[in-house]
């Protein structure tokens, strides 16, 4: 996971960009364009520190079974905050079709995700694997989702 001031570093990038871009004679093009590339890189970065969670907690064993949980809600702290932006964001009035189906696959997946997370809480030794398989899958689908309709 990234560290906290990692974090506040990549939010103070992104206020920077979007104060470059609100005000666009206070930054000159090339603060601009080195600004949008810091941002990009931040999100590659954090995309990549959450698959990295994902994989690191994954193979968690029962007996291990906290630990899995403590890194899931870290994963679906983060996510649920970039998901709300994203609602925050969305103009179903202004939306395309596309982006009216990927927003309603997001809350779908959303839905489900929750749902097999809240069974992995449930789980007994003899139906860990098969939860935790469930939240992983559950996970995926609900990631691939944000992208999709991050991106429409």
């Amino acid at each position: 996971m990234k560290s906290q001031s990692s974090n506040v570093f990549s939010i103070s990038l992104l206020v920077t960009g979007l104060a470059c871009g609100a005000a666009l004679s206070g930054c000159s093009k090339g603060d601009r364009e080195e600004t949008k590339a810091t941002v990009k890189d931040s999100y590659a970065e954090s995309k990549a520190a959450t698959a990295k969670a994902w994989a690191d907690v994954k193979d968690h064993t029962w007996e291990k079974r906290s630990d899995f949980t403590a890194g899931v809600k870290a994963a679906t702290s983060k996510l649920d905050a970039d998901v709300s932006q994203l609602r925050a964001d969305y103009s179903e009035a202004k939306a395309s079709a596309s982006r009216k189906s990927a927003m309603a696959e997001l809350k779908d997946s959303e839905a489900n995700y929750k749902e097999k997370l809240n069974a992995v809480g449930n789980a007994t030794a003899a139906t860990w694997d098969s939860a935790k398989k469930d939240v992983t899958l559950a996970w995926d689908r609900l990631e691939a989702s944000y992208y999709k309709a991050r991106s429409d």
